[in-house]
């Protein structure tokens, strides 16, 4: 399988270098770790990766950014990638925004800053193989589905 993409999204560069370097440290040979310091940069970058065929499996963002915020800007995500694990980094967000995120943008985990990279690295981990595996599963039945419609084709009418 090809290499899959991880987004992080935040306004703060210095938490975006952060959380950048210790996904890639971690993720870096399965995946290709994108950053961007606004929702908007991220949903360009989006449309450009889904443009391009490629897959993008994750995105964490942060919640409080200029612009739009973090649970507004997972809504539009999930609007475009419904499959895709949607991660909500925060120091700041009120449970009114975590239940948003939740129930319009699809989100798989919500995380308070200062995050522990362990915990998340294991959490990313364990949502990136269900990912993964979800994925084989969806080719797999469309094999199927194809093998089916071959032997329905080749019935003798």
């Amino acid at each position: 399988m090809s290499k899959g993409y991880i987004i992080c999204v935040d306004d703060e560069v210095s938490v975006l270098e952060t959380l950048a370097e210790q996904l890639l440290a971690r993720f870096g040979e399965s995946h290709i770790i994108e950053t961007a310091s606004s929702a908007e940069e991220a949903l360009s970058l989006i449309d450009e990766i889904i443009g391009s065929n490629d897959i993008v499996e994750l995105i964490v963002s942060d919640q409080v950014m200029p612009g739009m915020k973090g649970d507004r800007f997972l809504e539009q995500v999930h609007q475009r990638l419904p499959d895709a694990i949607k991660i909500l980094l925060t120091g700041q967000a009120g449970l009114d925004s975590a239940i948003y995120a939740i129930n319009n943008g699809g989100l798989s985990r919500y995380v308070e800053k200062p995050w522990n990279i362990e915990e998340l690295s294991k959490d990313i981990k364990d949502l990136l193989d269900k990912f993964r595996q979800n994925l084989e599963n969806q080719h797999l039945i469309q094999a199927l589905n194809r093998r089916i419609l071959e032997l329905e084709a080749n019935q003798p009418k």
